[in-house]
């Protein structure tokens, strides 16, 4: 909390240095100086006070508290009315200097920025979009309809303030400073998705990301052949040309890179719990696909299924009439054998899932082609 305020405070201090420049803080200062002079010199000279008592008269007046002995001639009075003038023309001044950066919202922008630094020390496996461009903003918004922790960077004051306002966690930054890859957690990341508009600041970001992060999957877009080549050799695991693909197709390697396939064996009244193990361990069922030993391919079914009320409503269209019947002719035909894709947000969670699979009896294998599983389990060559 200690270090959300001071950070609070440090962007405080840096919005007043932007919007209340140079020019009008040394203003400011030779106003205050000269407005303190004439009325210590004005109250020395006019009520014939020495100059330390005139010097207090004036901050007293100029600050409304008052003083214990008010200016006794009609000079004094006059000098008194012009400081209390004075004094309020700097004060309104201010006051519509700050007025004024509030109603543009960076006060309130700050403060966000300062907290979302808060929230990535806390983070872990998230990704690390650099970049808030087109292809960065839907790859973004892809990730986080798919249940990412997202990171946004960009250079760009105005892309962050809207990553911002769409709810993004977001740093303002050269993606090719180590600095600013350092406050986006990339060292922590478990994905970095390069996607800014420059080929040439990609292929630094990507080398800079490899470097502080070897075991992070990296993806990177490009414009031309010699750029695809020349990320690919800076580290990026994949490279995807601009021209070619979009948002989505990103969010579809980062899921294939992140996915596996579990062979399962268990009769129809266990799938709740087959399908409960998987959830709960932070996996998505993507698909089932049944192996009929007489098929030279798996009977696939998609599924999508990623929460507790998706299985709920899978389990309401098992026990229809219909679906049941076909569920039990495929359960029978595949002797229960069958495997599911499966696609999860933390490696870690891969391995909980198929040490929880395998304690519950379910597990045959893992990553099992339809070939594989015909002939080690049901000891027959593919047709």
């Amino acid at each position: 909390m200690l270090r959300v305020r001071f950070r609070a405070l440090r962007y405080f201090v840096a919005w007043v240095r932007r919007y209340f420049d140079v020019s009008v803080v040394k203003f400011m200062v030779y106003y205050i100086a000269m407005v303190l002079s004439a009325g210590t010199l004005g109250f020395h000279i006019l009520e014939g006070r020495d100059l330390v008592d005139s010097l207090y008269t004036t901050v007293m007046i100029l600050t409304g508290v008052g003083c214990a002995q008010p200016p006794s001639t009609e000079g004094g009075k006059l000098l008194a009315v012009g400081l209390i003038i004075s004094g309020l023309g700097a004060l309104v001044h201010v006051i519509t200097r700050v007025f004024s950066a509030l109603t543009r919202g960076d006060v309130l922008l700050r403060l966000k920025e300062s907290d979302a630094l808060a929230r990535i020390d806390r983070m872990k496996d998230h990704v690390v979009v650099l970049g808030f461009g087109k292809k960065g903003g839907s790859v973004a918004e892809e990730l986080r309809e798919h249940g990412y922790d997202v990171v946004v960077v960009d250079k760009d004051e105005r892309k962050c303030r809207e990553a911002l306002e769409r709810g993004f966690i977001a740093v303002q930054g050269d993606v090719t400073e180590e600095k600013t890859l350092e406050k986006a957690g990339v060292e922590r990341a478990q994905v970095v998705v390069v996607a800014t508009n420059s080929e040439e600041t990609n292929v630094f970001s990507c080398i800079l990301a490899r470097d502080m992060n070897e075991d992070a999957m990296i993806l990177a877009t490009a414009y031309t052949s010699t750029g695809e080549r020349t990320l690919r050799k800076a580290g990026a695991d994949e490279v995807i040309n601009v021209y070619s693909s979009a948002g989505q197709s990103v969010v579809c390697r980062i899921l294939d890179r992140m996915s596996f396939t579990v062979t399962v064996k268990h009769p129809l009244e266990d799938t709740y719990d087959e399908f409960h193990i998987i959830v709960s361990n932070g996996g998505i069922i993507v698909d089932v696909r049944y192996h009929v030993p007489d098929l030279p391919e798996p009977v696939v079914k998609e599924l999508w299924i990623e929460t507790e009320e998706d299985i709920r409503r899978r389990m309401r269209l098992h026990r229809r009439s219909a679906s049941r019947r076909a569920l039990e002719r495929l359960h029978e035909l595949s002797d229960d054998v069958h495997s599911h894709k499966i696609t999860v947000r933390r490696m870690e969670d891969k391995d909980r899932i198929i040490r929880e699979l395998d304690r519950a009896g379910f597990l045959i294998g893992v990553n099992m082609t339809h070939e594989q599983v015909l002939r080690e389990v049901f000891g027959v060559e593919a047709p």
